[in-house]
């Protein structure tokens, strides 16, 4: 087991008289710790890297590695135990890794890992305020979680991700490169990268605004609309579709889906087909159970 190193604070950085540090702690060059900040160094270490800005009010716990010109907002939690009811607080575990240049608003949790990779945070991510990444989460890079949304534990979410606000994800659910998850919305199983999900669950679309941002090629993009036509246009069920992707195999925007259904634990989101269905099943057994229970009260039903 390492020796903790006890605090060490580089002579550039700015930490203001409030701000409390315990344990092994070492904050960066040029970095700002504001007042009320909380640094517990005392299960992991801590690690603030250069140039980052702690405004008010921030508790990081370790083992965490917080790298350069990150900016975290009040009431940002991160590297604090996980919410499991079996996971002692005093246990490490692999602690959690964040990037650079992320930015945290208020109210911002992200809990370290417990098995035997950290949470990790890539690059360039801006997590809206109380959003939350549970324990074991990966997200990439150039990322933005709307506020309020909840990222189980174990999700992945890959590069440029856009996920709208009061959205929940279910804990293993991936979130394909470039998909866009829209406001409220809700994934337990996999979003394939390009796609939009409008509806809980369901692939509704591709993402023709992030494919011209990228300055796809038509070739890329006809790829793209044919991978979602395949999956969720043709009255197959997505994994029936599978035999036809793999025929194009070789492909490099087909092999990029095909890495993403085969690495994803829960399999795919439905489409819209199988969306309205439910829509309508659940619509009619409403009507009956109101009507069934309105006869049952001796109210008249028009």
């Amino acid at each position: 087991m390492p020796v903790p190193r006890g605090i060490r604070i580089h002579p550039d950085a700015t930490v203001h008289p409030d701000a409390w540090f315990e344990g092994d702690v070492e904050v960066g060059p040029r970095t700002e710790i504001g007042p009320g900040c909380i640094l517990l160094g005392t299960v992991g270490p801590v690690s603030v890297g250069a140039g980052c800005r702690l405004i008010a009010n921030v508790t990081l716990g370790g083992p965490l590695s917080l790298g350069d010109d990150n900016v975290l907002y009040p009431q940002v939690c991160i590297g604090l135990p996980p919410q499991d009811l079996g996971f002692a607080a005093t246990t490490a575990g692999p602690g959690c890794i964040v990037g650079h240049r992320n930015v945290f608003r208020e109210g911002v949790t992200v809990h370290r890992g417990k098995t035997a990779e950290p949470t990790r945070i890539g690059d360039d991510n801006h997590w809206m305020a109380n959003s939350h990444l549970g324990h074991d989460g990966v997200v990439a890079n150039g990322c933005v979680i709307g506020t309020g949304s909840v990222l189980g534990g174990h999700v992945v979410i890959e590069d440029r991700v856009t996920i709208g606000r009061r959205t929940a994800m279910h804990q293993f659910a991936r979130l394909g490169h470039d998909s866009v998850v829209e406001d409220t919305g809700a994934v337990t199983t996999g979003l394939p990268p390009w796609f939009v999900s409008q509806s809980i669950n369901a692939a509704t679309n591709v993402n023709h605004d992030g494919l011209r941002r990228a300055n796809a090629t038509l070739a890329e993009v006809a790829a793209i609309e044919w991978v979602f036509d395949a999956l969720y246009r043709s009255g197959a069920a997505p994994h029936q579709a599978l035999p036809r992707l793999r025929e194009r195999a070789g492909d490099p925007v087909i092999d990029d889906f095909l890495r993403f259904i085969e690495a994803s634990p829960r399999g795919l989101c439905h489409g819209m087909i199988r969306a309205r269905r439910g829509q309508l099943h659940d619509g009619a057994n409403a009507s009956v159970t109101a009507t069934g229970n309105e006869a049952a009260s001796g109210r008249n039903t028009l």
